[in-house]
């Protein structure tokens, strides 16, 4: 196969990737299962209640008086956007309360830039079932019919955990807008239902959702696959490099100094507010694609992998940002296992789509000379850089 044909191949299937924006929310999901009741309880950060109840653009800027008021919507909100189904049946859902919580037990100040990332809602549901049902799947779609700019959604993720009335572990998982949890129920799983509504979410929510190391795993390569902001990124980095060794140089360089944010963000120890962070980023993809026409030899000079790490830090920032939610209260093994998944999925995102595409380019050079690679390198850099553009300026209409 000649490399003409290698190149129409690689670009037909880049064509069906589907791709979402970098906006990323995880939130925590508790259900116990009894013989006659699902009992859930769900959390959502304030950025996502204002985000539902169109209060404004989504920032800090939102007054507090109307987004505690809205509270009461969103209630109604969660309850239609989340779904329990018994045996492919959509259950009925009554709302039984919700209540605020900060991040690991500690106040954080409304006028702190980590307010609404920080300070969340949890909602108590109840779905009634029917006896003899043999599974259970636990659906939602939140934030899906809202844009975080045109052409880019919210991606959301709920970290899910399932107990038997006895507080039994019966299942858990990842559930996204496209991959729901199914759970096979045994026969001698649920009991009679308990009628302390309250102290039966409050014991099963005290325990962190556990991690499942292929879950995290699978959640970090999707946070690259999906996220146009990140191939864009991981393309300016490929259109310059000459050879597989520099090329290989920048991607482990940025994966190790995103590492060091995300484990630094999970452990409370450092974070940054999304208005700092977005922007950065999407600015990050139009430097290094502008750095690309200005500076092409300098893909392999310690100046471009010095800043392949700075970006990869604050990048970091932006992967940890939805973990922090779903891994509170997580400590110890369990912790280090759900940081160390996420981190090798990334890298296996970026090796994924990164090594393809630079085999496509090489390919291309190989076939067609120094001339294709010089205008591919061109265009290349200019569309990333436009596409930065993009990004950049839909962040800044998001925090500025």
């Amino acid at each position: 196969m000649t490399a003409r044909a290698w190149v129409l191949i690689c670009i037909g299937l880049c064509s069906l990737v589907r791709a979402n924006g970098h906006p990323f929310i995880q939130n925590s999901w508790w259900a116990v299962v009894e013989t006659n009741r699902v009992l859930c309880r769900v959390t959502a950060t304030l950025r996502e209640v204002a985000v539902a109840q169109r209060l404004g653009d989504s920032t800090n800027s939102v007054a507090l008086e109307p987004l505690l008021q809205a509270l009461t919507n969103h209630s109604a909100y969660v309850s239609r956007v989340l779904e329990v189904r018994a045996d492919g049946q959509r259950l009925p859902v009554e709302v039984l309360d919700f209540h605020l919580l900060s991040e690991a037990g500690v106040g954080v100040s409304a006028d702190s830039p980590l307010f609404l990332d920080q300070t969340y809602v949890s909602f108590d549901l109840e779905y009634p079932v029917s006896r003899g049902i043999h599974e259970l799947t636990f659906g939602q779609a939140t934030l899906r019919e809202f844009s975080y700019a045109p052409g880019i959604s919210w991606d959301v993720t709920y970290a899910l955990l399932i107990k038997g009335n006895d507080r039994e572990e019966l299942g858990a998982g990842l559930v996204r807008a496209d991959l729901p949890y199914q759970l096979e129920l045994r026969a001698s799983s649920p009991r009679s239902a308990d009628p302390a509504q309250r102290a039966i979410l409050d014991d099963v929510s005290s325990t962190p959702p556990p991690v499942h190391f292929l879950d995290y795993l699978k959640l970090g390569v999707e946070h690259i696959v999906h996220g146009y902001d990140h191939l864009l990124f991981l393309a300016a980095l490929a259109l310059a490099a000459a050879t597989l060794g520099d090329f290989l140089k920048l991607i482990l360089t940025f994966t190790l100094a995103h590492s060091l944010t995300v484990t630094l963000s999970a452990l409370g120890l450092f974070r940054l507010p999304p208005w700092f962070v977005e922007p950065f980023i999407a600015a990050s993809i139009v430097f290094v694609a502008v750095e690309n026409l200005v500076a092409p030899k300098r893909v392999s000079s310690p100046s471009r992998l010095a800043i392949a790490f700075g970006f990869g830090l604050v990048h970091g920032l932006g992967f940890a940002g939805g973990l922090n939610e779903a891994l509170g209260g997580t400590s110890g093994a369990a912790l280090a296992g759900a940081i160390v998944a996420f981190c090798l999925g990334v890298e296996l995102g970026h090796l994924a789509i990164g090594l393809p595409f630079w085999a496509l380019l090489r390919a291309g050079r190989a076939e067609w000379g120094d001339r294709f690679g010089s205008r591919t390198l061109q265009f290349g850099s200019g569309l990333v850089a436009a596409g930065g553009a993009y990004f950049l300026v839909a962040a800044l209409r998001q925090y500025v």
